[in-house]
């Protein structure tokens, strides 16, 4: 549930998101070994945001990007599930304070929020970073060591092998596999619901070409005891190549796998960037 700030706390979210820049700067360049070159540091931050980039997340507060700094503009919300995409922790040895040892951590993970907001009822992805840093202002890295280390890879926590990349989908991590003008999105960690209905990591989702912004193809619903049923979807990739939506009327199934129907169907598939 969202926490209740005074307004002074609201009028100073501006000041917090310079700090969660540079903490997030610092810790997460620490944390993902980006370069040895010293740099000053900040202490704490977390922040989140869905995948359409309308709501934000600042330290279990939700809020519309549009009303940042807005007094009353709080949102009540309910955490379903959390998705670890990386995390580091670790400690920096500063030889100005006579290899006194500061700890860091940086966390990148996404978070399945529910919650209502002008009367509509809303379920939707965030992707979340936690930054925090002890090194004081005054001082710099020397020497960093990481302690412990999941998720991700030692390059580039968004790419995979084989050159796929990491993006969300109702609360699911999956893999976008591009060879030519080919696309693939196959789950890679499937969400607890769409486990039970039959989906596994390395599941097809979708299967289809990509011409220009175009997405078009076939995709798949999935229902328990049912084998995978097919149905033609087709959508745009946004300008940043980040966030990929597709439509489709998707067909509805009974317990004997038999289709009684069809529904409007929205697949929006998120980059993890």
């Amino acid at each position: 549930m969202a926490k209740q700030l005074s307004v002074g706390a609201r009028m100073t979210r501006d000041d917090r998101r310079i700090t969660f820049r540079k903490a997030a700067g610092i810790a997460l360049a620490l944390a993902m070994g980006a370069g040895t070159t010293p740099a000053l540091a900040s202490d704490y931050s977390h922040v989140c945001r869905t995948a359409d980039g309308n709501y934000v997340i600042e330290d279990d507060v939700l809020y519309r990007a549009a009303d940042a700094g807005t007094p009353g503009s709080d949102i009540t919300f309910k955490r379903i599930s959390e998705t670890l995409l990386k995390r580091e922790t670790g400690y920096c040895v500063v030889n100005k304070a006579g290899g006194q040892r500061y700890n860091y951590e940086a966390k990148t993970y996404t978070l399945r929020i529910a919650f209502k907001d002008r009367d509509q009822d809303i379920e939707i992805d965030a992707l979340c970073e936690l930054a925090s840093d002890g090194l004081p202002a005054a001082y710099i890295c020397d020497r960093q060591v990481v302690v412990s280390k999941e998720g991700g890879s030692s390059s580039d926590p968004a790419t995979a092998t084989g050159g796929t990349k990491v993006w969300m989908h109702n609360g699911s991590v999956m893999r976008l596999e591009a060879n030519g003008d080919e696309r693939r999105f196959t789950y890679e960690d499937p969400r607890a619901g769409i486990r039970k209905q039959g989906a596994r990591p390395g599941t097809l989702l979708f299967k289809g070409t990509r011409d220009g912004s175009t997405y078009l193809g076939t995709a798949y619903i999935f229902k328990a005891g049912c084998d995978p049923k097919a149905y033609e979807v087709e959508g745009e990739v946004s300008g940043d190549d980040h966030t990929v939506t597709m439509y489709g009327s998707a067909p509805r199934l009974n317990n004997d796998c038999e289709e009684t129907g069809r529904k409007d169907d929205t697949l929006v598939f998120t980059y993890v960037p």
